[in-house]
């Protein structure tokens, strides 16, 4: 099947950065216990809900408010990926559709989209202020990282394409369900032995797509 639309992760993929982890900083959560968290979701050790209540209750008392917020979200604080510029004007070049999907925040998937100039994007995560601009809660489409295949069906039934002609470029845990799902997940610059399993294919440098989308459609 010709590939006819491309699926980017955002953190780790297009830019780097980590906004999930310079909030923490920002609120004070430790290192080792936002990983502890993560690792015990992955393993079946934690309820999705639970975790988020832990994360919720640290913004809450490291007193995260919308202008924290919005300097961490601050492109100055991120590099973006020169290989990824290249491969998406590439992928322009050649009329196949593009989109992220990321567990991350609209706030900051938006701005990611708008700088690469991607037309579609979606977020799993949606962070809510009250009135007075101090977070009040985390709002999740569905479980991470359900949500990605929740999102990639949705985008591929209003683009009339199937899933079995995209590819997904992810390179963590929460990308599982789309290599599942899509079948074509391409794993960026991640050593691990369960993720390398469900990879379609493997790669170290984002233009190496650009050969694997000409072996599937041809080359031209």
């Amino acid at each position: 099947m010709k590939v006819k639309i491309v699926f980017f992760d955002c953190d780790g993929i297009l830019l780097f950065g980590n906004p999930w982890r310079k909030i923490a900083n920002a609120v004070g959560l430790p290192t080792q216990l936002d990983l502890k968290w993560f690792r015990d979701y992955y393993d079946n050790k934690l309820l999705f809900e639970k975790w988020n209540k832990n994360i919720e209750d640290y913004y809450k008392k490291g007193g995260l408010n919308r202008k924290m917020y919005e300097e961490i979200l601050d492109f100055k604080n991120y590099t973006i990926n020169k290989e990824g510029k290249e491969l998406v004007e590439y992928i322009k070049s050649q009329g196949i559709e593009i989109a992220i999907i990321s567990s991350g925040t609209g706030d900051y998937v938006s701005k990611v989209a708008e700088y690469f100039g991607i037309k579609y994007w979606r977020a799993n995560i949606t962070m809510v202020f009250d009135k007075n601009g101090m977070f009040k809660k985390l709002q999740c489409v569905d479980e991470d990282p359900k949500a990605k295949v929740i999102e990639i069906k949705s985008l591929c039934k209003m683009l009339n394409i199937s899933p079995s002609e995209s590819l997904f470029i992810g390179d963590a845990y929460n990308d599982m369900d789309a290599f599942k799902f899509t079948k074509r997940g391409v794993l960026y610059k991640t050593k691990d032995a369960g993720l390398e399993k469900l990879a379609f294919k493997k790669i170290d440098n984002l233009l190496e797509i650009i050969d694997l989308i000409k072996d599937i459609n041809g080359r031209t």
